[in-house]
């Protein structure tokens, strides 16, 4: 057999495994899917999922969690909870908690806010999503005769707590509270985390500063019901900070407001234990279904409360099946397409030029040099004082609007193997267009793939999915994508260890930068100390990055698509697990 016929009939195999494990997968998320179903239809339990258009157009995505038989009441007389998650939470979280009040009697509005997975938006920090709170119960006011709205509860975690924190102050329909460790305290964040201007104006949060938290809106006269559960042993909101808000709320004079302090928990320890579980549950059967319970003596309360077991079936092998699917066919593709269409593309190309090392060749190399490098500072130099007048933006500075500026610039400025940059562009059209094309469509073809029928096991499965294709995405592309296409444009063509200077011109290009837009060093993360380790980590991550990169282009025959294949991963799994800022 020849050796072509060979890798075409290895290609087509893993194409087709990859198929066949995408089918696999499907299947075993139906069957996933089917008995989470099974299991809240035994239990009783319907589930809905509502979106809710904001004021300024974006969608708020929710789940409601409801007794079957209590969904059919038109009395507005069940009591209703609305659940807020922490920062990076989706609405999908906390179901074993969701679980046991619903089984008590209650029907939970689990919330995903804004910048949250499946809802619109760049997250507005606190800015704005306490309003966002209140035109939910707004709609379910309007659209559900089952839901108690008048005399809602409200259960918060952390970031979803600070939006509690607020809300609870500014809407009279709130009953009962209870917030786990909440940030409260915005400045207490910002100084250990001073984010404003890493982040500087987006298109939700102009100041981060002037955000109003919790300690500007609540107060004694708007907070009622109140209980604090907060970790001793938090690192994330500090205890004291909690302790602050329960004083500033004058809770040490009043039987409605109570801070539990739980000893040797953390922040996620706290959210998972299971006495801080009964505290909250104690809290709102007082409240909303037997006042006799002594909210002053909670520790005895909680003795006579027994969890209900939660048995609901979690599994993950199908999204992990469908990863696997996705590598095949990418290697699939890479046989089929490399050996059948890029390498014999490749080998009927004109010679590559020789290097010209006579003088006035050499003279036209260290121009390109000059010229690239002189650009490069010169643009950040550029960004830095824009940036520094209009908006004090680490991210939109240097990883957004300084990518897109060096690679219109080194567009332009040829290699000194081209008499002009028309000459240059005119050439990788005619020669490496169509290998650039196919190597795109290795890497291309797999990711929309992957997200593609990720999604839709999740969406069988009951999980949450990746919102990636979608308008919000954008600047996360540029600064994942950006920056390493604007080295590569800077590095073409260069000889032997040139490429090096990347390694000091890029740490110096951040320190240019950081003059005229100045990050304040992160206590919580070392203080000037991670600064200094963050300009290092980032010459060391360039320079293997780009090797790693060199390496695969010599089989793929195109740099920029294997940045791609290098970086793509890294800003799909940011969508997967962490909430949009800009």
């Amino acid at each position: 057999m020849e050796r072509k016929q060979l890798f075409r009939y290895l290609g087509v195999v893993l194409v087709a495994s990859s198929i066949v494990l995408t089918i696999i997968s499907i299947s075993l998320a139906f069957l996933i899917g089917t008995q989470k179903l099974t299991y809240f239809e035994k239990e009783n339990i319907d589930i809905e999922n509502i979106s809710v258009k904001m004021r300024d157009g974006i969608s708020i995505k929710s789940l409601i969690y409801v007794d079957k038989d209590l969904k059919e009441n038109d009395t507005n007389s069940i009591p209703t909870i609305l659940l807020l998650h922490g920062i990076n939470g989706r609405k999908e979280h906390k179901v074993s908690i969701i679980y046991q009040f619903v089984k008590l009697g209650y029907a939970v509005i689990s919330v995903e806010q804004r910048g949250h997975g499946e809802s619109g938006g760049p997250s507005g920090f606190l800015g704005k999503e306490p309003d966002d709170m209140i035109e939910v119960i707004d709609f379910i006011e309007n659209n559900y005769d089952f839901a108690n709205t008048s005399h809602m509860g409200l259960l918060g975690f952390s970031y979803g707590g600070g939006i509690g924190a607020i809300l609870q102050a500014k809407d009279d329909r709130i009953n009962a509270v209870v917030l786990y460790h909440p940030l409260s305290s915005l400045d207490s964040l910002t100084d250990r985390i001073p984010i404003q201007n890493l982040i500087g104006s987006t298109t939700q949060v102009t100041n981060i500063d002037d955000i109003q938290d919790a300690f500007d809106v609540a107060n004694v006269s708007n907070s009622q019901n109140l209980l604090l559960l907060q970790g001793q042993s938090d690192k994330i909101i500090e205890p004291q900070d909690t302790q602050d808000f329960y004083n500033h709320l004058n809770g040490t004079t009043r039987n409605d407001i109570e801070l539990k302090l739980r000893p040797s928990l953390g922040h996620e320890g706290n959210e998972k234990d299971e006495t801080s579980l009964k505290y909250s549950i104690a809290w709102f059967e007082h409240f909303f279904h037997n006042s006799s319970i002594n909210i002053l003596d909670l520790d005895t309360e909680i003795n006579k409360i027994t969890l209900i077991n939660f048995n609901f079936p979690q599994n993950i092998m199908s999204e992990i099946i469908i990863i696997v699917s996705a590598i095949l066919l990418f290697m699939g593709l890479s046989v089929l397409i490399l050996k059948n269409k890029i390498i014999p593309y490749w080998d009927q190309l004109p010679i590559k030029p020789v290097i010209d090392d006579s003088r006035e060749g050499k003279a036209k190399y260290n121009k390109m040099l000059i010229y690239r490098s002189v650009s490069y500072l010169g643009a950040t130099l550029l960004s830095g004082i824009l940036f520094s007048v209009f908006n004090s933006s680490l991210l939109y500075g240097y990883f957004i609007f300084f990518p897109i500026i060096i690679i219109i610039i080194m567009l332009f400025i040829p290699s000194e193997l081209h008499s002009s940059w028309k000459v240059e562009w005119k050439s990788w059209i005619n020669n490496k267009l169509f290998t650039s094309l196919y190597s795109l469509s290795i890497v291309i073809i797999p990711t929309i793939y992957f997200i593609v029928f990720y999604n839709l096991v999740t969406q069988l499965t009951m999980t949450f999915t990746i919102p990636f294709i979608r308008f919000e995405s954008i600047p996360y592309l540029v600064i994942g994508l950006g920056s390493g296409s604007m080295d590569y444009l800077y590095l073409r063509e260069m000889k032997g260890r040139h490429p090096m200077i990347l390694m000091i011109i890029r740490p110096l290009s951040l320190l240019i930068f950081l003059i005229f837009v100045p990050v304040p060093p992160f206590p919580i993360l070392g203080g000037i100390m991670s600064h200094i380790f963050f300009i290092i980590l980032m010459g060391i991550i360039i320079y293997f990055i780009r090797n790693l990169v060199m390496f695969l282009s010599k089989f793929y025959k195109n740099i920029f698509s294997m940045f791609l294949l290098v970086m793509l991963p890294f800003v799909i799994f940011y969508f997967r697990v962490f909430f949009r800022i800009i």
